[in-house]
């Protein structure tokens, strides 16, 4: 499945980690509400000791003993350990998305959506330490052969590729868009990894990154100029 639109993106959710109601038992609103509520602590509990312990240290039972929940619930909402892992990275991924497409309204250029998205990036990693890692690097090496694990892994490269623009990053036609912009959320996560592992500077990083980004894929430019400038 490829995402061809950021509403695609922005409303995508797991049909496997849906709240699964009965077409044959309608429930009430009081039910409806207690079923996402007790989806919500889980989702919660799961994601606290997952970024704590680990994926292969959490059990099914440990997240619904965070949660204040019996064991049974837990199996009411996700059919494994698994199916819970991806539903956190899932709904941290929406997190994210959100930021971006906030802080992105309105902005254009390469330069400066590059600058935005890695401000955006780095600000959700020290509001939220622990949840890049473990969220966007993870589920494929948990779920290889899982479908909705590789639509995670792929979700960030489809979102850059709707963002900075096919046109904008294909040029002259040269490159495969799509392609360019999942290796350029490889070379930014590694990148960012480098800096907190270094404690460098994230600013210098951002310029770094964004430089080097825009004149492999604008060689006109000169050191120091931007694309937005070229074109004015």
């Amino acid at each position: 499945m490829r995402f061809t639109s950021l509403s695609d993106i922005l409303s995508y959710s797991f049909s496997k980690c849906s709240l699964g109601m009965s077409e044959v038992v309608k429930p009430t609103d009081g039910q409806a509400r207690r079923r996402l509520e007790s989806r919500r602590k889980l989702l919660a509990a799961a994601r606290e000791l997952f970024i704590e312990q680990g994926y292969e240290a959490t059990r099914p039972q440990d997240i619904a003993r965070s949660a204040g929940v019996a064991n049974g619930t837990f199996y009411l909402h996700f059919k494994s350990k698994e199916d819970a892992f991806l539903a956190f990275a899932d709904d941290a991924q929406d997190q994210l998305i959100a930021e971006y497409r906030k802080n992105l309204d309105g902005v254009s250029g390469l330069r400066e959506r590059l600058t935005v998205i890695l401000r955006t990036l780095m600000a959700f990693d020290l509001e939220y330490p622990g949840v890049l890692h473990v969220a966007f690097l993870d589920p494929l090496t948990i779920a290889p052969e899982d479908g909705d694990a590789r639509r995670i892994y792929d979700r960030l490269g489809d979102f850059l590729y709707l963002i900075l623009g096919e046109q904008e990053i294909l040029g002259a036609g040269a490159f495969d868009a799509a392609l360019i912009s999942h290796a350029l959320c490889g070379f930014v996560g590694n990148a960012l990894m480098y800096v907190v592992r270094r404690d460098l500077s994230g600013e210098a990083m951002i310029e770094n990154v964004v430089g080097f980004v825009e004149r492999a894929l604008v060689p006109s430019l000169r050191p120091g100029e931007s694309q937005l400038a070229t074109a004015v």
